[in-house]
């Protein structure tokens, strides 16, 4: 059995140039409809478990392959079609939402920031419990004293910033200019990181945290 795998969405440029190979060797296939093009691969299907990691990085490879050239809308990470007309359809119905995307992105790429803690060993004393309490609280305002502190050290060269809560910490997505990311890791590098808190930068990435709602919803629409 067989079914259709979509890596990403792109403006149609002729001069881009595609990988050709993708996920279990496949060939790489390339549906175009007006602006928009979309790069798919038809594989084996279910895939076989002991093979979803290499099957991962093949899928990033594809894109990122792309986006090292252009702005992308990146599927969710192996999300398969029934088949070629299936995908057909989704682009006829989804086509004006992804090239709005990809148009008002094109010059940008995603870069991010996480901010954490790890917390200490439980503490030892009459009230272990509400030292505990208090020592969290400290440890999360001081990280979101920090992100506040990288997200005003990034004014000048951030064209969006976006902050999510994760566990023992914030998320941050910053919307650069393509080209800038170095000025971003040397903004971000000027903000010090209290002791008691950790900082990890990465990037650039395709702006899939700025897409548009539609769009991020549209992403996942294949059979899985």
């Amino acid at each position: 059995m067989s079914r259709v795998l979509a890596y990403c969405g792109l403006l149609h440029d002729p001069g881009i140039l595609l990988p050709e190979i993708g996920v279990n060797r496949a060939p790489v296939k390339v549906l175009t409809e007006g602006k928009l093009s979309l790069l798919w691969s038809k594989v084996d299907w279910p895939f076989d478990p002991a093979s979803m990691q290499r099957n991962a990085v093949d899928f990033h490879r594809v894109v990122n392959h792309i986006f090292d050239q252009t702005a992308v809308v990146p599927f969710r990470l192996l999300t398969v079609f029934e088949d070629e007309r299936s995908l057909m359809a989704f682009v006829d119905q989804h086509r004006g939402g992804f090239i709005a995307d990809l148009e008002r992105l094109k010059s940008f790429v995603q870069m991010e920031c996480v901010v954490y803690f790890v917390m200490p060993r439980p503490m030892v004393g009459p009230n272990p419990g509400e030292a505990h309490v208090r020592q969290s609280a400290e440890l999360w305002w001081m990280v979101r004293e920090h992100v506040q502190n990288a997200i005003d050290a990034l004014l000048d060269i951030s064209r969006d910033v976006r902050v999510r809560e994760i566990k023992s910490g914030n998320r941050i997505f910053v919307l650069v200019d393509r080209g800038k990311e170095d000025a971003f890791g040397a903004a971000v590098q000027k903000v010090v990181v209290p002791g008691a808190i950790a900082r990890r930068v990465s990037g650039p990435r395709p702006a899939a945290e700025f897409l548009s709602e539609s769009t991020k919803a549209r992403q996942i629409a294949g059979v899985r």
